[in-house]
């Protein structure tokens, strides 16, 4: 009797012992070392920790757009077929043909008084304006072999090789007006050589440099009528 309940007392114990260790292990694993859980939370650490901890990478800098490249120069102007009027040296006057121009700024009954003349020199030509009152006449202008006076039919001998006439239709000089002692080495004598019915004629002397006539222009501006005749004979 006392066997047997030593034997059973026996049992018992070890029978306790193992659903002790049960207990305590959960479900029989072995707990993880101290070195497993810390590999464990650093990669949980770095799997959702360091996710929410990172910083969101920078976006790559974009770059600045290129600044706009200037428009591109426009070709160049071709040459004007205009003669050109500018100084120095820029006129070439090289025709000789008759020139003729209409009234300006004065009615069909008026009768622009001229009052004076004056003589510029530039490089290329030489320039002859006549001042009027107001407005300005009609105009003819042209060369001559001989100059005549209107009405007694004079011929009228002027410095220099050639003659250049030019008539101012329904004009009238100044009583006063006076054409003495205006000249240029290329316009060598100015001279009224008469009026005559309502038109006033004046001569021009020319003597350019070189063998022929010298081209001339005449433009209108404000109460002035423009004579330019150029240096050298035209060719």
């Amino acid at each position: 009797m006392t066997v047997i309940a030593l034997a059973s007392a026996l049992l018992a114990t070890a029978c306790g012992g193992a659903e002790g260790g049960e207990g305590a292990g959960g479900d029989g694993r072995t707990a993880p070392t101290a070195g497993q859980s810390r590999s464990a939370g650093g990669s949980g650490g770095s799997g959702e920790s360091g996710d929410a901890g990172r910083s969101a990478s920078p976006s790559a800098p974009t770059s600045a757009p290129p600044s706009a490249s200037p428009p591109p120069s426009p070709p160049p102007s071709p040459p004007s077929s205009q003669p050109s009027t500018g100084e120095p040296g820029g006129v070439v006057l090289r025709d000789t043909s008759r020139r003729t121009g209409e009234a300006r700024d004065a009615g069909v009954n008026d009768f622009p008084e001229l009052r004076g003349v004056r003589v510029g020199i530039h490089d290329t030509y030489d320039r002859v304006v006549f001042d009027f009152d107001e407005g300005t006449p009609r105009f003819v202008a042209e060369y001559v072999d001989t100059l005549h006076q209107d009405g007694s039919g004079d011929v009228i001998s002027l410095k220099g090789d050639q003659n250049l006439r030019i008539s101012f239709l329904r004009a009238v000089p100044d009583p006063d007006f006076d054409d003495g002692g205006r000249s240029t080495p290329v316009i060598r004598e100015l001279r009224l050589v008469s009026y005559f019915e309502g038109e006033t004629l004046f001569g021009v002397g020319v003597d350019p440099r070189g063998d022929g006539r010298a081209g001339f222009r005449v433009t209108t501006g404000e109460n002035k009528i423009i004579l330019d005749v150029a240096h050298e004979a035209a060719r």
